[in-house]
């Protein structure tokens, strides 16, 4: 009994006074965004956490947590990458999709901006303490599993999208490609044959593919940092105790998740507060008439944007009935309609939360999204990189708004756009419905995440929620090996029974030819006896 309690008192102590190191490789500031909330939870509760990422934060920011930025090895991104544009990359493109342009050169480069992560002077501190759990994006960051195998801490995988289809399988988590769509595809979970087709081999080629395109490649940078020729970070990643998974079915589709796996979409949102800029609340508090947000996030800025694309907006945006907050980051437009209110940084989701907002022009990513569901509000999507065409497209099909192009962009477009998502009823109506699903859990999402952060602190890991499933040979798991034994058993069978009906025939035919002989026999005797 005594040693009962001593136990629960030291897992108590564990769970109350922990340290927790967060690593974020590489991503932008919105990507720190979907961590920054359980950071400041955990730290909190009396935590010591530490984030460790490329960008700083903000100055004049309360927090809970220390906040370590690897500023030089940001630089060394920039002198890469330059003035991130990606207007103007679409442009060179000839207006297509930039995606591949971007990963292509995020992969060229990838070792290079590990190798000046892990070696940053302003991360020096990370590597001067053990800490007791590690917790690092599942997709691009694995460079932070350094700090995994120099501890030999237990750690856990935040998806900073949906669950991808590697992380499935370090935790047995089943993903069927007939219904369980790839995040990286356009597709619903009714698919057609084509797409199912497609789907398996993405499905199966994707796991594949980042091995040996980001695993291999960082396992040198790695090994060569800490000085162990040891290192392979795919067999390193096979200990993660669990993922914490920024999605949920009611933006999404539903699909079967391991218990190890957790779904914490809208993570980050929370219930609006009053705003603190004076003139831009009452510029929404007084508006008699709908308020619609124009916003591009924190990578994208509305400044880059074309002469033509911004002459579009400014044109609609005088012909609307409403007011327009624009989040602006460049000199003062000329000739903006008084309806209009810019603003080079705002707190996004206290201007949504406002019961005056009533649309939300937006990039398209997915923590807009998912605060624009969060706070009510219908969309109008304009995508221009990464995930954010399969966002909108995805809000499109559950009807919770429009989509507009950058390329084909107008000012009737843009007009016509914003007026139906504000006037039609359907939309809000939606909308609504998804963010009653999205708010009706047994527990925040933010409350779950810190609850198994801290069940893996408690128990020094998660190998008790891990199924077998996660470690069965392809066969096994597939259960081509039954198959095998079930075909050979079947082949058996018929064989047998040909055997058999082989026999009976030949035991059947030398009957029937003896009882001829015997009647041929009788024959022939009773006609010599006439």
């Amino acid at each position: 009994m005594r040693l009962a309690a001593i136990l629960l008192l030291t897992l108590a102590a564990v769970s109350e006074a922990s340290r927790v190191l967060m690593v974020l490789s590489l991503g932008s500031p919105s990507h720190k965004n979907i961590l920054t909330p359980l950071a400041e939870s955990l730290g909190r509760r009396g935590h010591q956490v530490t984030v460790a990422s490329l960008h700083a934060a903000p100055p004049n920011a309360s927090r809970s947590y220390t906040d370590l930025a690897a500023t030089t090895a940001w630089e060394s991104v920039r002198k890469v990458t330059g003035e991130f544009d990606v207007f103007k990359m679409r442009k060179v493109n000839g207006g297509k999709d930039v995606n591949s342009q971007i990963m292509k050169n995020v992969l060229r480069h990838l070792p290079k901006y590990c190798e000046a992560f892990l070696q940053d002077p302003g991360l020096k501190s990370a590597w001067a303490t053990r800490p007791d759990l590690i917790l690092l994006p599942a997709f691009m960051n694995e460079c932070g599993l350094a700090f995994v195998h120099k501890f030999k801490a237990p750690f856990m995988y935040v998806t900073t999208s949906g669950l991808t289809p590697w992380t499935a399988d370090l935790l047995g988590t089943p993903e069927n490609p007939a219904y369980v769509p790839n995040q990286y595809l356009s597709y619903g979970d009714h698919m057609t044959l084509w797409e199912r087709t497609v789907n398996t081999l993405v499905r199966l080629a994707s796991p594949y593919l980042r091995k040996h395109l980001v695993l291999n490649k960082l396992d040198g940078v790695v090994q060569r940092v800490l000085d162990d020729p040891t290192v392979s970070l795919s067999e390193l990643e096979k200990n993660v105790s669990m993922v914490l998974v920024n999605s949920h079915y009611s933006l999404g589709h539903p699909r079967p998740l391991m218990p190890n796996v957790v779904e914490v979409g809208a993570m980050h949102c929370r219930p609006a507060r009053p705003l603190q800029d004076k003139a831009l609340r009452e510029f929404i508090d007084s508006s008699p008439v709908p308020v619609v947000l124009f916003s591009l996030g924190s990578t994208i800025r509305s400044e880059q944007m074309p002469a033509t694309v911004r002459d579009s907006l400014v044109a609609a945006f005088r012909r609307l009935p409403y007011r327009v907050v624009w989040k602006w980051e460049g000199a003062v437009l000329k000739n903006l309609p008084p309806n209009v209110m810019t603003r080079p940084w705002l707190s996004q989701q206290d201007v949504l939360g406002h019961k005056n907002v009533r649309a939300f022009v937006t990039h398209g990513g997915l923590l807009s999204l998912q605060e624009a569901v969060y706070h009510n509000v219908p969309v109008v999507g304009m995508p221009l990189m990464s995930d954010q065409h399969l966002n909108v497209r995805q809000a499109v099909t559950l009807g919770l708004g429009r989509q507009l192009t950058v390329e084909s962009l107008s000012e009737d477009a843009v007009y016509e756009a914003i007026t139906s998502v504000v006037e039609e009823p359907a939309f809000q109506e939606r909308v609504g419905q998804r963010s009653r699903l999205l708010r009706d859990q047994e527990t925040t999402p933010l409350e779950r995440a810190v609850y198994w952060s801290e069940h893996v602190l408690r128990y020094g890991g998660a190998q008790h929620l891990r199924s077998v499933a996660a470690d069965m040979p392809l066969h096994q798991y597939l259960l081509v090996d039954v198959a095998a034994v079930l075909l050979a058993v079947a082949v058996l069978l018929l064989l047998m029974l040909w055997w058999g009906l082989r026999a009976a025939t030949r035991c059947l035919v030398r009957g029937l030819k003896k009882a001829a002989r015997k009647l041929l026999i009788t024959v022939r005797l009773h006609a010599k006896m006439q």
